[in-house]
């Protein structure tokens, strides 16, 4: 909720004056509830994949290496996971690209227990197919979102074809 407040300043106040009472005022609405409204900085990250994956382990993370944005610097490229700075709706996306007779099968997991599937399968294709899977994840401080292999089916992902990206709504 927020709460927009005009102060008139007279030609009998002083500039000292009119932040006194408007120091008043705010001290009253935040005491009621409101909050005050302000610009708050971006948090969003773009990732991709800078070299193959082949052979992955059950619940392997899957690194995203290459990070081309992260406001907030809230993704870490080393350990491919994104830790939540504030409280929020968070909005998740990723893609992955094998090969065909191939299967690169993933899960985005918040603090460990799988929130949404994603499903690459080349397996009887022809050509390299791609799939992209999205989740919205409320998010407290400190919890965690990264991207796992599903089972021992991360066969095979192309490089600079995947990506994960991430932004707070």
């Amino acid at each position: 909720m927020s709460f927009a407040l005009l102060v008139k300043v007279t030609a009998h106040e002083t500039p000292q004056q009119v932040v006194t009472r408007y120091n008043n005022y705010k001290a009253i609405c935040n005491g009621m509830g409101y909050e005050n409204v302000r610009c708050k900085d971006p948090i969003a990250f773009q990732s991709s994949l800078t070299k193959q994956l082949q052979n992955m382990k059950n619940q392997e993370t899957v690194i995203f290496d290459k990070v081309s944005l992260n406001e907030g610097n809230a993704y870490d490229h080393i350990s491919g996971i994104f830790t939540s700075p504030l409280d929020g709706i968070y909005s998740f996306t990723w893609t992955t690209l094998t090969k065909s007779g191939k299967i690169f099968l993933t899960e985005i997991v918040l603090n460990g227990k799988k929130v949404v599937l994603n499903h690459t399968d080349g397996r009887g294709h022809d050509g390299n197919p791609m799939s992209t899977s999205h989740a919205n994840i409320k998010m407290k401080k400190g919890d965690k979102v990264w991207i796992r292999t599903h089972g021992t089916n991360g066969q095979f992902a192309h490089a600079y074809w995947c990506f994960f990206s991430g932004s707070k709504l």
